[in-house]
């Protein structure tokens, strides 16, 4: 007799079983490998893309709290990086030292290693503006106390207008209620004489107020307006050539585009300007450019 071959078969559970078993291990090899490694990719692509563009970049110093994003850039920083600079600092963050720069996002060790012997913070500026907008509002509550004191010596209450009188006024100081005191200056002229003030950062000469454009199209008198007027110079803001870029320069009426431009890459070349006789060398500065200049720039280190 022929024996019969000994049959092996599966049942239906096991072959479900041996099934499933098999897509699992399929599932946790996917989610294991594929996702982390793509991430570990991109980051490393970043922070590459960083360290390049750093090495490649001649730096100089900068204050990362007042650095304009043209700076940013001729530093090697990306765009997204100075992009998160810039809502920092607009939300009114501050670096307080240099070892701060090194939370920026993207920054690597090396990179900030670069970076770090350029790094120039003004550590006294928030303390210097928290005490000057204390002056400010101390300024301002007492020229208000002095503007209510005029108000009611020199305006008719019964018809409610300025009685004209022939005192001096510091430009500085003066609010448009103020300069209406004299004669020759209603709120049209008192409101362009404040706003060319805030674009000089101040008055050093009351014959300045002789450049406004819109005072002189509106033939302003202003030979008996200017006798009226002083002005201290002690109150005008200054700007830090050795810290702010092109685009902070040329908002100051008395620089150009050009000019700003040539002043910034002369400070760069020679890593901070000293004094005012440096920007001589300028071609797009003439004498009388420089002259006008001195009072508004400063040089500090």
């Amino acid at each position: 007799m022929k024996k019969k071959k000994r049959q092996h078969i599966l049942t239906k559970t096991q072959i479900i079983s041996a099934i499933v078993l098999v897509l699992i291990m399929v599932v946790v090899n996917i989610v294991a490998h594929l996702r982390p490694r793509g991430e570990e990719i991109i980051e490393d692509e970043e922070i590459e893309d960083v360290s390049y563009a750093l090495q490649t970049t001649r730096l100089f110093a900068f204050d990362p709290n007042t650095a304009d994003s043209l700076t940013l850039l001729e530093l090697g920083l990306r765009p997204w990086q100075i992009k998160n600079m810039m809502k920092y600092r607009a939300k009114g963050g501050r670096y307080r030292q240099p070892d701060d720069f090194r939370k920026l996002y993207g920054m690597t060790d090396s990179a900030f290693a670069a970076l770090k012997p350029y790094i120039r913070i003004d550590s006294t500026a928030w303390i210097a503006r928290r005490d000057s907008l204390r002056q400010l509002r101390h300024e301002r509550d007492s020229l208000r106390h002095v503007a209510d004191s005029l108000r009611r010596d020199s305006i008719y209450s019964s018809r409610g207008y300025i009685v004209k009188r022939d005192t001096i006024i510091e430009l500085n100081s003066a609010d448009t209620t103020t300069l209406q005191y004299i004669r020759g200056i209603g709120i049209y002229t008192a409101k362009a004489i404040i706003y060319y003030r805030n674009q000089l950062g101040g008055y050093v000469s009351p014959q300045q107020i002789r450049e406004i454009k819109q005072l002189q199209d509106y033939k302003v008198n202003f030979d008996s307006i200017v006798p009226r007027l002083r002005a201290e110079s002690d109150s005008v803001a200054r700007l830090r050539v050795n810290y702010i870029g092109v685009e902070r320069l040329q908002r100051h009426p008395y620089l150009s585009f050009t000019q700003a431009k040539a002043i910034y890459e002369l400070r760069r070349n020679k890593f901070y300007l000293k004094s005012i006789d440096e920007l001589r060398s300028l071609p797009c500065l003439t004498e009388e450019d420089i002259k006008r200049l001195e009072p508004y720039l400063s040089f500090e280190k």
